[in-house]
């Protein structure tokens, strides 16, 4: 996210690398149904669009100040009407969520991982190797998943905002860290090297940061339309502006990559948003069959006392245009096979099996409920649990203490307990792949 041309900068205002963390609760009661309808396109295209994934950053202020990260992902889809097949989540510094990457697959999505550096690490130490360990214990988990997700450390490196832009230890920094993950067989990694659109200054070239062919599986873009939002104010750009200058320097950069616009957003001040996203959907990106990917950036963060107007719903237009622009079966919402420790596919059309998922979408979660479990208080050393599902065909995860959630049957039964206090959790994830946000979950105790 570039700064505005009359701004010098704008610091590191986005904690991007916690955009979607915290697991909060809520209860919402957003309703798509009360909007009214309008039509918005489509519009007229001289070729065939190339499908492409599209997803989006999903932040749950946007849904109120108690939202958990499940609760805004079904309602941004219940929004949009449509299943997205990726979403950007932040992780720290060599941090591995195999949880979080996990319900991400049980939905029908693959993770855009955004990573940033430490603010205690710098591309020298990586270089140096003073890293090594943090990034291959990170890489055993990634290969451990096993499965494909794209990968985007140190992203926006163009500019200088973040304490790694514009560093001459960029490139040798990201290679050393792509050799290292190699090395320990962590092939499902998808490399994805995204720069900030260009702009006035001549440092924003991205050229001099890309660590070559051999290092980079996809290249991407974070594009923004700023308008004459006070918070920010710079012009009004419509799609081919926002866009086009920075993707013919990526194809001159990285000639046959795909590319992911992995940010993308319109303010309402300025202009007229609703026709700049119905022109973006309808015409720009199908008119590009570069582009393979593209993630809208749902967050109104806040900057300078106010909230930015980024989301799809800022307005009832600008939300219809957008339902309208993505039911288009260019954007995907089921995705081809994903084998284990492959690249994230180039997307293909869907099978007639797959379907479009252009219908109306299920975003009612499950609840799980305990039917059956242990005394409160207890010396036997094995215990077992019963449990079902508010929704028939639901799977389950299931989890003890600390451990992580995996894939359980009822009953499921735990042996050879220390004594002591233990709480056990089960969650269901019904055949649409909605997760129950509230795992319901009983806490017993281990006599001596």
């Amino acid at each position: 996210m570039r700064p505005a041309t009359e701004f010098a900068g704008h610091g590191e205002r986005r904690a991007h690398a916690q955009a979607v963390g915290g697991w909060r609760r809520v209860v919402l009661g957003a309703v798509f149904a009360s909007l009214p309808i309008l039509f918005l396109g489509p519009l007229a295209r001289p070729i065939p669009a190339a499908p492409m994934y599209w997803g989006a950053t999903i932040h749950p202020e946007v849904y109120g100040d108690q939202a958990s990260e499940l609760t805004a992902w079904n309602t941004f889809e219940q929004h949009a009407g449509k299943r997205i097949t990726v979403l950007n989540i932040g992780q720290p510094w060599g941090t591995f969520d195999t949880n979080m990457f996990q319900i991400i697959r049980d939905r029908g999505a693959f993770p855009l991982v955004t990573m940033r550096l430490s603010s205690d690490v710098t591309l020298a130490d990586v270089v140096a190797g003073r890293q090594d360990r943090v990034i291959r214990a990170w890489a055993q988990k990634a290969r451990a998943w096993g499965f494909p997700f794209l990968f985007r450390p140190w992203w926006e490196m163009n500019g200088d905002w973040y304490h790694w832009g514009r560093s001459p230890d960029y490139v040798a920094a990201w290679r050393r860290f792509h050799d290292l993950v190699v090395a320990e067989g962590a092939t499902n990694v998808t490399w994805a090297w995204v720069t900030n659109t260009i702009w006035w200054d001549p440092g924003s070239d991205p050229a001099p940061y890309y660590p070559g062919s051999a290092y980079v599986d996809w290249v991407g873009v974070d594009a923004y339309n700023w308008g004459r939002n006070p918070l920010q104010p710079d012009r009004w750009t419509t799609p081919e502006e926002t866009l086009t200058p920075t993707l013919s320097r990526l194809r001159q950069i990285a000639p046959g990559k795909p590319i992911c616009v992995c940010e993308l957003a319109s303010t309402e001040i300025g202009g007229d948003k609703a026709a700049w996203v119905s022109e973006m959907l309808w015409k720009y990106l199908p008119h590009h069959p570069e582009i393979k990917a593209f993630l809208w950036f749902n967050w109104n963060y806040e900057q300078n006392g106010g909230r930015w107007d980024w989301p799809i719903e800022s307005s009832p237009r600008a939300l219809t245009a957008f339902r309208q622009g993505i039911s288009d079966p260019t954007y995907l919402s089921t995705l081809p096979p994903m084998p284990p420790l492959a690249k994230v596919p180039i997307p293909t059309a869907p099978t007639e099996t797959q379907g479009t998922g252009s219908g109306p979408v299920d975003i009612r979660s499950p609840q799980a409920t305990i039917t059956g479990h242990p005394p409160d208080r207890s010396r036997r050393r094995t215990v077992r649990f019963r449990f079902r599902s508010s929704e028939g065909g639901s799977t389950f995860r299931c989890k003890l203490d600390g451990r992580p959630f995996r894939r359980c049957r009822s009953p499921r039964i735990y042996r050879n307990l220390t004594p002591g206090r233990h709480t056990f959790r089960v969650r269901a994830i019904d055949q649409a792949g909605n997760t129950d946000p509230t795992p319901a979950r009983f806490t017993f105790r281990i006599l001596r």
